[in-house]
């Protein structure tokens, strides 16, 4: 970590990945704030709260039903070079010396069966 702020842009991006691997919603859910609280200088914020609301649809309309997502807006990550400038991006924040699994780095919060 260099600086603790998350590019917003990315920080929905990187949600919306999240909600999509993750084998639930909820545990998305609790996966993003466990991340977002530890990573983030605005974790722990209202504001961060609400944006991870907002990846799993609160505060939104509904969508064209898509599978994996219902009618949760997605977003994709090709379209991002659009919004973000990523090559500046991953040239300063990026890679770095070694690539770390979640699972060697972090303790992701006990699973909740919902």
């Amino acid at each position: 970590m260099q600086e603790g702020i998350i590019q917003n842009y990315l920080r929905m991006l990187w949600g919306k990945k999240i909600l999509e691997w993750a084998p639930t919603p909820q545990l998305a859910f609790d996966w993003m704030v466990a991340l977002n609280d530890r990573w983030a200088l605005d974790g722990r914020d209202p504001n961060s709260y609400a944006g991870i609301g907002w990846v799993c649809g609160k505060f939104d309309r509904g969508w064209t039903e898509r599978p994996v997502f219902g009618k949760v807006r997605c977003m994709m990550s090709h379209r991002t070079e659009k919004k973000v400038k990523t090559r500046e991006y991953i040239t300063r924040f990026g890679p770095g010396p070694s690539q770390q699994t979640l699972g060697s780095s972090f303790r992701m919060p006990p699973r909740r069966d919902v």
